[in-house]
């Protein structure tokens, strides 16, 4: 039997029920169907379509040379089982792709080597059907209605990865299950939609919600024709989210050590060159005056490789956390700095989840970030030099007082969080320079690293928690902590 290339295919339904026949044979939308008895003549179908065990008797009585596809609810019912069969349909999207599928490859009988009897048809179909099941990555086989890709297979990679039963999504819409609910997300997946129902074969980095939350994977989606307008396909998810984060960490390693680079060329080498100056100058003149000046570089120096090393060793993880009090924390960090004779006042304890060893050190660089530029210098928040009388009070001009308490905050989403806060009633920090204070070295002060403030944000994002830099209300420096 020649097929004419614009004729659509015509099948013939068959069931035990001929209502249930004619009620699947009205459903189908891209073939010729009709439905029968089981004692109607399949000579001349292209495709006979079972889905009971009559249906198929009717098929094993007249040994047709018609391709069978099972219909059933049930994949392990015994038409889908039986070695007779060519393909399998569970919904009548599935059946209706599986048509067009069967349609668009051509009649084999049109050729003079083909062979009913010898099952090469179905012992490709099995080995296609085992490859797409047996993927370890997760792939569907979808059918594109109204411009929806509709799913009507999934295989068990698929069901894990997404959470989502092959009885939950056959039928559906892939993308109302998968893609995240963003105007980003939603416009990509209308692009790939509109581009697949043109024929394209798309390989493209996505982000898509799996059970355990947002993933990226590269998508491969093929048409089954390509460079032609078409409504079926497979598309298989690779997940590349391990790579993703390795690039992204190699990524931040590598602007971390362009900060170590730019430190060591710039800040490391100008107390070296002061120390060989003033050596040089003490063995000309044989003044060990110029040597005090030459220790004094080089103290410089060790506090400037001591920041390093605490900037190199603060990692994204914290390693084990414990419950830890904020004014214990506070008290054992203050013991650790030179005060130079400045007050602690704690105003309330909050308990965080922390790394108590880290979260003193990012206590330390606060605090000493308060005393050595708190009351060093006299500056508006504009960064204008003043006179002393035209600061904000704070009691003497060279007592600093430092306070902790528990803070709280309102979350984008309206609920109350909780954290901590660090406040001195010095001068403050410059408002135009606010936003800058946590890079490495930046700083305000001619002395110094500025690399401890960058050491606390480093501290703080390894918790997971957020940091800000404010004006406190006596016009000094407050910074906040957003715990939980």
């Amino acid at each position: 039997m020649n097929r004419e290339p614009s004729r659509r295919s015509s099948v013939l339904v068959l069931g035990g029920e001929t209502d249930e026949a004619a009620d699947v044979a009205e459903a189908l939308r891209s073939v010729d169907a009709i439905s029968a008895s089981a004692d109607d003549d399949l000579v001349t179908a292209d495709v006979a379509v079972v889905f009971d065990a009559d249906g198929l008797d009717a098929v094993r009585r007249r040994n047709p040379s018609c391709e069978l596809v099972a219909f059933v609810d049930d994949p392990t019912a015994e038409p889908a089982t039986d070695p007779l069969v060519d393909a399998i349909a569970t919904t009548p999207a599935d059946l209706d792709a599986t048509l067009r599928w069967l349609d668009a490859r051509g009649d084999p009988r049109d050729g003079p080597e083909f062979d009913r009897a010898d099952g090469t048809l179905r012992a490709e179909r099995d080995r296609l059907l085992a490859l797409f099941s047996n993927i370890p990555d997760p792939a569907i086989a979808y059918d594109y209605v109204d411009g929806e890709p509709i799913v009507h297979r999934v295989n068990v990679a698929f069901e894990e990865t997404f959470g989502y039963a092959a009885e939950r999504v056959v039928g559906e819409s892939v993308d109302d299950f998968i893609v995240p609910p963003t105007d980003e997300a939603e416009a990509e997946a209308a692009d790939l939609n509109d581009r697949l129902q043109r024929g394209e074969n798309l390989r493209r980095e996505v982000t898509r919600e799996t059970v355990d939350g947002p993933k990226h994977f590269i998508l491969h989606v093929v048409p089954i024709r390509l460079d032609a307008e078409n409504v079926s396909g497979y598309a298989i998810y690779t997940d590349v989210t391990e790579r993703r984060e390795r690039e992204a960490a190699l990524e931040r390693q590598n602007e971390r050590l362009d900060e170590f680079a730019s430190i060591v060329s710039h800040d490391l080498r100008n107390p070296l060159s002061v120390a060989e100056g003033y050596v040089a100058l003490a063995n000309e003149t044989g003044e060990t005056a110029h040597l005090e000046k030459t220790a004094d570089a080089l103290d410089r120096m060790d506090e400037l490789v001591s920041d390093l090393l605490s900037l190199a060793r603060q990692g994204e993880s914290v390693g084990e956390t414990e419950p830890a009090s904020i004014e214990a924390l506070a008290r054992d960090a203050w013991e650790s700095v030179d005060t130079d004779g400045a007050e602690l006042v704690v105003d309330s304890d909050v308990t965080v989840e922390a790394n108590a060893m880290r979260t003193r050190e990012l206590l330390e660089n606060v605090f000493r970030n308060s005393i050595e530029h708190g009351s060093t210098g006299s500056r508006t928040e504009s960064g204008e030099d003043v006179e002393h009388d035209q600061r904000p009070p704070n009691g003497d001009d060279d007592t600093i007082t430092v306070r902790v308490g528990k803070a709280a905050f309102r979350g984008d989403d309206g609920a109350t969080k909780s954290g901590f806060f660090v406040e001195d009633d010095g001068c403050g920090l410059p408002k135009e320079k606010r936003d800058r204070v946590f890079e490495s070295g930046f700083t305000t002060e001619e002395g110094g690293t500025g690399l401890g403030l960058a050491i606390t944000e480093r501290i703080a994002d390894a918790h997971g928690w957020e940091v800000r830099a404010l004006t406190g209300e006596s016009g000094g420096a407050r910074f906040e902590f957003q715990t939980s």
